[in-house]
């Protein structure tokens, strides 16, 4: 991994810190897995002393399990998600930092892709495909929710999912496409770069296009271990990694 003198500042803040040995547990939606398993390499790497541990879910299941893990650190979930906890009191006391947008779309393991610029060809798309997957609205999967609404108004609902496979979550959805075991798969576009570039056919068309926001939200944001790990997604070259991943930095 190539770290650019910019993040040598970063860098040397990490290492310039010693504590006693400590576990900073971070839960995450899946679309961003890629990007925080690098950032927690690196992290990790500069510290003897702490690491941090990711958990990758849905955006629901990954908020459910930060929420009974009482020495759980953070929290990367929908923006919407974590604007709700807070309003209920669930969560207190930390605003949330937007950190990156991502697009709905869909993933084809097929050479030869349908065209879903309308809703007319989405249509077209999802009833000609011969297999579909994609996560279980029932787990809080943020894609999962806005495509059973799209097909429920596109009029579609038990064509498509007479051929569906409820996925656990997108990189599942992922594993599916890549081995070829559907035709598409419906997930966030960065998990499908992030997961195989060649199999993106695009965002979902601009009458159902679903823009999600994920935000961080850390128990305590003040703990330097934590400021640390939040300076270091947040530097120049934190952006370049989230943006090489497909997701779309929160200026």
């Amino acid at each position: 991994m190539k770290i650019f003198s910019w993040l040598i500042p970063a860098l040397t803040l990490l290492y310039s810190l010693s504590c006693s040995a400590a576990e900073y547990r971070v839960y995450s939606a899946a679309g961003v897995k890629i990007p925080m398993l690098q950032f927690a390499s690196v992290f990790n790497e500069a510290n003897s002393n702490s690491k941090v541990v990711n958990d990758f879910d849905t955006a629901g299941a990954a908020e459910k399990k930060f929420m009974a893990d009482a020495k759980s650190a953070c929290l990367i979930t929908t923006q919407v998600r974590i604007d709700k906890a807070i309003k209920s009191g669930l969560l207190l006391g930390q605003e949330p930092i937007a950190l990156v947008d991502t697009l709905a779309g869909l993933a084809s393991s097929s050479k030869n892709k349908p065209s879903i610029a309308t809703g007319a060809d989405m249509t077209q798309a999802l009833l000609s495909a011969k297999s579909i997957a994609f996560s279980d609205p029932a787990r809080g999967a943020t894609v999962g929710l806005h495509f059973q609404n799209m097909i429920k108004a596109l009029g579609i609902e038990k064509q498509v999912m007479d051929k569906a496979i409820l996925a656990r979550d997108g990189v599942e959805t992922m594993n599916l496409v890549k081995a070829k075991k559907v035709e598409l798969g419906v997930t966030q576009v960065s998990e499908i770069i992030q997961s195989m570039p060649s199999s993106l056919v695009g965002p979902f068309p601009v009458e159902f296009e679903l823009a999600t926001r994920y935000s961080l939200w850390c128990r305590d944001p003040s703990d330097p271990q934590v400021l640390s790990f939040i300076s270091l997604m947040r530097s120049q070259w934190g952006a370049s990694v989230f943006s090489g991943n497909g997701l779309r930095v929160v200026k």
